[in-house]
């Protein structure tokens, strides 16, 4: 069984780490919960592996006690004897699952799983720290080529798109802040394309966005390919933290994320400096609400998102620089060659 978090954006990193887990045990059968990433064709032949055999459902991943029956008894009826949890949670909220881990070693069945890297999540990004994992175990992982997509890419000079939605409401940066940045960006001769996915809420916000000068194109996303094709046509995405970035990173489109309610140190994409910037909230790494796993306690809850101030369209553009200044240097040095 391959435990993950729910978020597609997880599949988009876990799917190179996959298929290093199916070539090092061929004969390997294993076990996941639905993710729409990994049960997509295109994600699984760009990367080589073949999938998961079965399914169970996505709430398991939380090891509850309500559940430790049912998961049991799938356990052995499937005849599983290894679980590899590659959830990044931390020791102190745990609990569950090292209940289950316990009794796992009673049982016989073996487990992998982050705390085997140390107590308290390190500051690295979540696929390096899975990709450690799964080295520790004797899998080799290479990680050297991040953008698994990229020939799928055909970028349009000068098109900058900005994403502007997210599942959770709390890492969705202010209408007033985007429509900063892309007055900017309409000042340096840049059009601009704005997209969401299906919620009302994302798409009143992207209405809203689409009477700047400088936006061309309102894009309404109804489906992982069309994501992924937009992202594919990009000079560069600006995007919060969702799976457009991760996506973004396996297309290698160069990107610039906005972190507000999250640790951008843990949830980066695996990317080269010169395709990945990321733009941190000071205000949520210093907020008793971020747990040791770079994530915010109140992403459901209505939080009123203090955090979304400590970035501003100023630090956007210095990266969106920097990111500029990488790209020209990298392909100097690639014309050296």
């Amino acid at each position: 069984m391959v435990v993950i978090n729910e978020g597609v954006g997880n599949g988009i990193i876990v799917a190179p780490l996959l298929a290093a887990l199916e070539r090092r045990h061929p004969e390997l059968r294993y076990f996941m919960s639905p993710n729409t990433a990994l049960d997509t064709e295109w994600v699984r032949s760009a990367v080589g592996m073949r999938g998961a055999s079965g399914t169970f459902p996505k709430l398991w991943r939380r090891f509850l006690p309500a559940d430790r029956k049912a998961l049991w008894d799938f356990i052995d009826r499937n005849g599983v004897e290894l679980v590899v949890n590659l959830r990044m949670e931390f020791a102190t909220e745990d609990g569950n699952y090292f209940d289950f881990r316990s009794e796992a070693a009673k049982r016989g069945v073996e487990c992998w799983d982050l705390h085997e890297m140390g107590s308290r999540p390190q500051r690295r990004p979540f696929g390096e720290q899975a990709a450690d994992l799964l080295r520790a175990h004797d899998v080799p992982v290479d990680l050297g080529h991040p953008a698994w997509l990229e020939d799928r890419r055909q970028p349009r000079t000068g098109v900058v798109g900005c994403y502007v939605g997210a599942s959770a409401a709390v890492k969705r940066w202010p209408a007033e802040d985007w429509s900063t940045l892309m007055t900017e960006l309409g000042d340096r001769g840049l059009t601009v394309e704005v997209a969401v996915g299906l919620a009302a809420d994302e798409q009143d916000l992207a209405h809203r966005l689409s009477a700047e000068p400088a936006v061309t194109d309102t894009v309404f996303l109804r489906s992982l390919e069309t994501l992924r094709d937009w992202i594919a046509g990009l000079d560069v995405l600006v995007s919060n933290d969702t799976l457009a970035v991760h996506l973004a990173a396996a297309l290698g489109c160069p990107v610039v994320t906005l972190f507000l309610a999250t640790d951008g140190n843990i949830w980066s994409p695996v990317a080269a400096p010169d395709v990945s910037r990321a733009v941190q909230s000071a205000i949520a790494l210093s907020c008793s609400y971020m747990k040791p796993n770079g994530t915010c306690r109140r992403y459901y809850s209505g939080c009123p998102a203090p955090c979304a101030a400590g970035v501003r369209p100023a630090d956007v553009l210095i990266e969106l620089d920097q990111l500029a200044w990488s790209m020209r240097r990298a392909h100097h040095q690639e014309v050296v060659k």
